[in-house]
């Protein structure tokens, strides 16, 4: 059973978003987006389509370039970090996407592997023993030798987010986890996500998925004109007199 645990108190300040400005063409996709990420909260990021969501979420690692603004991770500006620089970055700032996006000629071990060999210095039977770990963590163990070929689409997604936390991230960003999930699935990923909260991961969604955003997260940035239009608890965005956050949420206009 899913269930939402609570803030901690005392926060911390991760990730220091300030003036972020994003055109494509004509089209102001962030108009000025000011937001703070606190260590080991959940975070949602939720608005329409084509409003800056995924955008914003692909700028935290450095996918994606803001045309102003900085977004600090700790005292480095991610916006203005190389590429070189920027593998640093994501060794501690992990990306879940949508569909895994697993390497389909390789077994779900060696989807794994695959960072560890690239960034750390750990001998094979390290490799093999922290993939074990990880795949535990999901649900998954018995799935080491399979292709992602062999898996369900709910298992591709969870070796998705099991190869994003083998490097021990500090933060997590997950586009769209739980999209076309059954509910076990959504219920597994989830429950990942309250897991490594409790220990300290600080995770940031992109999601529709309302029951995701009511039941794990701790605060939602509710995205409209290029701008953060409410923010808040769970419980306060759920409550806002805003018509236009409101018809959002039913699903009755936007």
């Amino acid at each position: 059973m899913v269930q939402r645990h609570e803030q901690p108190t005392e926060l911390e300040l991760l990730i220091k978003i300030r003036g972020i400005k994003k055109f494509f063409g004509d089209k102001a996709v962030h108009d000025g987006i000011d937001l703070d990420i606190y260590r080991g909260e959940v975070l949602t990021l939720m608005g329409g389509s084509g409003t800056g969501k995924s955008v914003l979420l692909r700028s935290l690692i450095g996918l994606e370039h803001p045309d102003q603004g900085s977004i600090f991770f700790g005292n480095k500006d991610i916006c203005v970090l190389s590429e070189q620089q920027l593998i640093d970055v994501r060794k501690r700032i992990a990306y879940v996407f949508q569909y895994g996006a697993l390497f389909d000629s390789l077994t779900v071990k060696e989807n794994l592997a695959y960072p560890l060999r690239a960034h750390t210095q750990l001998s094979e039977e390290e490799i093999h023993h922290r993939v074990v770990s990880t795949l535990s963590k999901v649900g998954l163990e018995k799935s080491i030798d399979l292709l992602p070929s062999d898996l369900s689409g709910g298992m591709q997604r969870r070796v998705g987010v099991a190869r994003s936390i083998i490097l021990e991230p500090e933060v997590i960003l997950y586009d769209e986890p739980t999209t076309g999930l059954d509910p076990y699935n959504t219920r597994q990923i989830l429950n990942i996500i309250l897991q490594l909260k409790d220990h300290g991961v600080t995770s940031v969604l992109v999601t529709h998925d309302m029951h995701a955003i009511f039941s794990v997260t701790d605060r939602v940035a509710f995205l409209k004109d290029g701008k953060i239009r409410a923010l808040g608890t769970a419980k306060e965005i759920e409550h806002m007199k805003d018509p236009v956050l409101q018809g959002f949420i039913s699903g009755e206009s936007w």
